[in-house]
């Protein structure tokens, strides 16, 4: 029997709450300067817009920019600030910074450039456009080892090792799992800036989560130790971040609850193990194998369509799953024959026993001798009783050959490191 390990995640919806920065939808610009001459220094705001801002200004003055956006309910926010540089002889400088997905809004970028005594600051509006909606065959991921916005969790400073080594592990193999949980469809690169979406990775005991606010914006935030079991296994925070990841798309209608979960576990036909059941179920649950952990990571059929597949291949075949299907047709096959083999053998033992019976009876009837019908009658007795032992023992000893056969097929079911049930 394999021991279990399962992550309680759900998804979550967030009411719009009150928060500072520019106001989301705004559709005017703010108020802006975007030159200004003090002195000998010159500055000109040239180029302005979401994620990029450029000035013109005097060589060798020293600049910096405040960024103001609105303020998004979840997920990563633009910088506040940028590096200062020095303007080169050009004296034209540049910044570019991580514009992660955000409402519509508008926003402010303030620059300041200082050359001896005199200072100069101006600023220049910009719209922030909303992105299309994410889609599963091409999104971007950033993982962070941060405290994600609007938390209470404290975290625990003896799981940040477990912290570290499950974004390594998300680093390495998110976008694998990613396109062989969608069938080779979906396609996930992971950033450090401007992504789809934010997976903040928390070394703390809480409830893995996919949140969504009124503003449209979202992250997901897991937990490395669940509250139910304690400290998971890399392997499974990787095959909780593929679920959250789900719930981008899924789970919703007649068929899902309101936390974003199927109602009801339907089999996929084509997944078996802790696949066969899909991704998308409360909770995410994994089997160990000795050292390995195997832990749900396909998509079923209903929930590729969730995902917004039309059309999709059949689950590519596991070989250990593969293997252990045609161990089971095997045994299945062995274990009828040992039952047609015990059948025989149970007629074969009532048949010697009646033969035996028959000649003892003989046997005392006629202790000194049996008349001539009687011998052969006996005699035919004995050689019907010596030829079924050598059938019966026959039998036998391909029942113990067919035995042993099926001890040898059970023992590498299971030495499999995989339930193909």
């Amino acid at each position: 029997m394999a021991a279990l390990v399962a992550s309680a995640c759900r998804a979550a919806g967030i009411a719009p709450t009150t928060s500072p920065g520019l106001p989301v939808g705004a559709t005017s610009a703010p108020a802006e300067q975007s030159a200004a001459v003090v002195g000998q220094l010159r500055l000109t705001i040239t180029e302005s817009a979401y994620g990029s801002v450029a000035a013109l200004t005097v060589p060798g003055a020293s600049c910096s920019v405040d960024v103001a956006a609105a303020t998004v309910q979840f997920g990563e926010p633009p910088p506040a600030t940028l590096t200062a540089q020095v303007a080169p002889a050009s004296g034209i400088v540049r910044w570019t910074y991580s514009a992660p997905r955000a409402p519509s809004s508008n926003g402010l970028h303030w620059v300041t450039c200082r050359s001896g005594a005199d200072s100069a600051q101006v600023s220049k509006g910009f719209a922030v456009v909303e992105r299309p909606p994410i889609v599963a065959s091409g999104l971007s991921i950033h993982v962070i080892a941060g405290d994600p916005p609007r938390t209470v969790e404290r975290t625990d400073p003896s799981l940040v090792p477990l912290r570290d080594a499950a974004l390594a592990k998300m680093k390495a193999t998110l976008a694998t799992e990613w396109k062989r949980a969608t069938r080779a469809l979906g396609s996930a690169q992971l950033v450090d800036e401007s992504a789809d979406i934010a997976i903040y990775l928390v070394p703390a005991r809480g409830t893995s989560v996919h949140r969504k606010g009124g503003d449209g914006s979202q992250d997901i935030v897991i937990y490395v130790s669940d509250p139910q079991f304690g400290p998971e296994t890399t392997e499974n925070l990787v095959a909780t971040a593929l679920h959250e990841l789900g719930h981008i798309w899924c789970c919703y209608g007649p068929e899902a609850a309101s936390d974003g979960h199927w109602l009801q576990l339907i089999r996929d036909p084509g997944l078996f193990g802790v696949d066969k059941y899909g991704l998308m179920n409360h909770p995410v649950t994994c089997e160990i194998f000795g050292t390995v952990v195997s832990c749900p990571n396909r998509f079923s059929d209903r929930e590729m369509r969730a995902l917004g597949f039309a059309t999709f291949p059949a689950p590519a075949a596991d070989p250990c799953v593969t293997q252990g299907l045609a161990l089971t047709a095997q045994v299945t096959s062995v274990e009828a024959e040992l039952q047609a083999l015990k059948v025989q053998l149970d007629v074969d033992r009532t048949k010697l026993g009646q033969l035996q019976s028959q000649i003892h009876s003989l046997e005392a009837q006629y202790p000194n001798g049996m008349p001539p019908a009687q011998y052969t009658q006996y005699q035919s007795l004995i050689a019907q009783y010596n030829q079924l032992l050598r059938d019966s023992n026959a039998r036998i000893d391909a029942y113990n050959g067919l035995a042993d056969r099926d001890r040898a097929l059970v023992a590498q079911m299971n030495a499999l490191l995989c339930d193909w049930s």
